[in-house]
């Protein structure tokens, strides 16, 4: 029974050296984002990236303009402009957060296709 008790602990082992190098060869974050531009969404992903760069830019100069305001309805205004702009801004954000999560989904769903066939491949 030890005999067996053995080789399941080294198939275990093993299997966990090799999920741990699998998880040591994703690079994080910086990955995450420059493989969003490579993938089947890239043109949408540069719009997206573009457009969130012009609003960001347009929200720091309504808030400038808010901070400057000389009446208390010209602070409403920008200031309102300013949230506005700010919740697109994180809307577009948070789309670009997204895509970056189902193409990570995507290929680990391929890397598990692969897996799969080539223990069907080993089992034959």
């Amino acid at each position: 029974m030890t005999n067996f008790d053995e080789m399941i602990k080294k198939e275990l082992a093993k299997e966990a050296s090799d999920i741990d190098e699998l998880l040591a060869s994703d690079g994080g974050l910086p990955d995450l984002v420059a493989a969003s531009f490579k993938g089947s969404m890239r043109k949408w992903v540069w719009m997206i990236w573009g457009i969130t760069f012009a609003i960001s830019i347009l929200m720091f100069w309504c808030g400038y303009k808010f901070f400057i305001a000389e009446t208390f309805e010209n602070q409403v205004f920008w200031g309102f402009c300013t949230t506005i702009i700010a919740m697109a801004q994180i809307a577009l954000k948070q789309w670009t957060w997204i895509e970056m999560s189902r193409a990570s989904m995507m290929r680990e769903i391929k890397r598990l296709e692969l897996a799969v066939s080539a223990l069907s491949r080993r089992g034959s």
